[in-house]
């Protein structure tokens, strides 16, 4: 098993630095970079960034003291480890901090009013996932719409549990792909991409309690199967429960209790988180500019319902979202 504990002098190799100019605000579109020196005069910080799909893992040493600064896009989660040193998480509009020392991990979504406040002579690795990249992925192992928070408890000391795992891998992956040749790196990042996101899945004890209900189960029905894909291939359309049960093959007290007993609901409630997540992939793509329009196109007839269902779904209203992601793209 790979092993890059805490205080192994081989980290520094996993660390190259890049290129670092003083008081310049690094090239990050989610966070404003800023370095100032400490009472020795020592400034400045280097990273390495290993880019896979669509997920990237970070490296980081400060000589000085560095803050960032979210610029409020609140479409990447990071998950933070603390390597050496002392960082503060600074929640400016709550007024809360939360300090990290070496041995300590959590999670930080780039909302508006967060500030990281780094140490100098600290190390720490990121994996920052584009919010949309996680949902996909979660809902893919789900087999439906995911809803839950996207923030994720602290996870405290990473050098046990599902934490030392993600660590653990993160380390292996980035040394991996630090060696490999230009023909296997594309192969790599795709495969290192799910790993790293399947680990991150475990992490969460809701998903993996829920993982383990859906395992103990049966096998989904072919017609529950059939019943969902035609949901999929329909979101626009007006469908009705006997339409679905055409659809799959059976009748729909059938499929109805096929549905309580494999997803812990009804039909049409599926289907109509299918359109939620529908409408927040329209919102987040820019596609979507009217809340009325939106609804209509999703078959719900009452945009002051649409408008419920989502910010109990997303936690924001479907136009608060628009606005908000008009502002930071």
């Amino acid at each position: 098993m790979y092993d890059n504990s805490l205080g192994k002098s081989d980290y520094r190799s996993l660390t190259v630095a890049d290129d670092t100019d003083r008081d310049a605000e690094a090239p990050d579109e989610k966070w404003r970079w800023s370095s100032y020196s400490d009472d020795k005069g020592n400034i400045g910080y280097s990273r390495n960034l290993y880019k896979l799909q669509q997920t990237t893992i970070m490296y980081g040493d400060t000589h000085g003291r560095l803050e960032m600064i979210s610029k409020g896009a609140s479409s990447t989660l990071s998950f933070l480890f603390v390597i050496k040193g002392t960082i503060d998480l600074v929640d400016m509009k709550k007024r809360k901090i939360q300090t990290l020392v070496a041995g300590n991990a959590t999670s930080i979504i780039d909302r508006a009013d967060v500030k990281a406040k780094i140490h100098p002579g600290s190390s720490w690795v990121a994996y920052r996932v584009p919010i949309t990249t996680l949902r996909e992925y979660f809902e893919r192992l789900m087999h439906r719409p995911y809803f839950q928070e996207q923030a994720f408890a602290p996870l405290h000391d990473f050098r046990s549990g599902s934490a030392a795992a993600l660590y653990q891998t993160l380390c292996y992956v980035s040394e991996d792909l630090a060696n490999a040749t230009n023909s296997t790196r594309d192969v790599l990042t795709n495969v290192y991409e799910r790993l790293l996101l399947a680990k991150l899945f475990m992490t969460k004890p809701d998903n993996v309690n829920t993982l383990n209900n859906l395992a103990g189960r049966r096998i989904s029905p072919r017609y529950l199967q059939r019943a969902e894909a035609f949901m999929r291939e329909n979101i626009h359309n007006a469908v009705t429960l006997d339409n679905i049960s055409d659809a799959a093959g059976c009748s729909a007290r059938a499929l109805q209790r096929m549905f309580k007993e494999y997803r812990d609901t009804s039909p049409m409630h599926v289907l109509c988180e299918y359109r939620l997540s529908a409408a927040h992939e329209a919102i987040l793509s820019g596609s979507a500019r009217n809340v009325t329009d939106l609804a209509i196109h999703l078959q719900f007839s009452n945009p002051g319902r649409f408008s419920s269902l989502y910010r109990n779904a997303y936690g924001m209203s479907p136009s608060a979202m628009m606005r908000f992601h008009e502002k930071n793209t």
